[in-house]
């Protein structure tokens, strides 16, 4: 999957650096395997106790958002675009050469919810682990949601929900999703 290099010469050697820079400063809780590029104004939470596993060369573009209370586990060749965000308070699985797109949401957990004297307290979080397969293509505004486990070699179209698990080698889109097209 492609769209992998938007950092032009001075851009990439920044996003070295950057890179560089998260894995001295969170040595024992991420293990790095090789470079990548993060990009500018990218929000990196890790939590007391979380763990990331990185894979060799992700790319992090601008303006993403990675927060960490759990386990985070991403493959060789990952691509996260502008403005998405990977929230894992449990475990997010993500395999080898998945590229996602804008202004997209993983999310591993719903927040737990009561009602008191008609009145909504908010009261922790419902978790379940997300994975996602070898060779996905996510696009734009597509939201995960919790306990999904996405196949391999599978494009998500734009705007859609993802909701319940997704087989491998098939197009899907909607919301909820529903599969379009079987890929041979």
């Amino acid at each position: 999957m492609i769209f992998r290099n938007r950092f032009n010469t001075t851009g990439k050697i920044i996003g070295v650096f950057r890179y560089q820079w998260m894995n001295i400063f969170y040595l024992k809780k991420i293990n790095f395997r090789k470079n990548g590029l993060v990009g500018k104004s990218v929000y990196f939470q890790l939590k007391p106790g979380a763990k990331m596993s990185c894979g060799v060369k992700p790319i992090i573009h601008d303006y993403a958002e990675i927060i960490i209370a759990g386990k985070l586990n991403i493959g060789n060749y990952f691509t996260l675009n502008k403005f998405s965000r990977i929230v894992a308070y449990d475990d997010i699985v993500i395999g080898d050469y998945v590229t996602i797109a804008q202004f997209v949401s993983i999310l591993d957990h719903d927040h737990a919810f009561s009602f008191e004297e008609k009145e909504m307290k908010l009261s922790g979080y419902t978790t379940a682990a997300v994975r996602v397969g070898n060779n996905v293509w996510i696009g734009d505004k597509v939201t995960i949601l919790k306990g999904v486990t996405i196949g391999n070699n599978v494009i998500i179209a734009a705007n859609s929900v993802v909701n319940k698990n997704v087989p491998d080698n098939c197009i899907v889109a909607g919301v909820p999703f529903k599969i379009i097209k079987q890929l041979e």
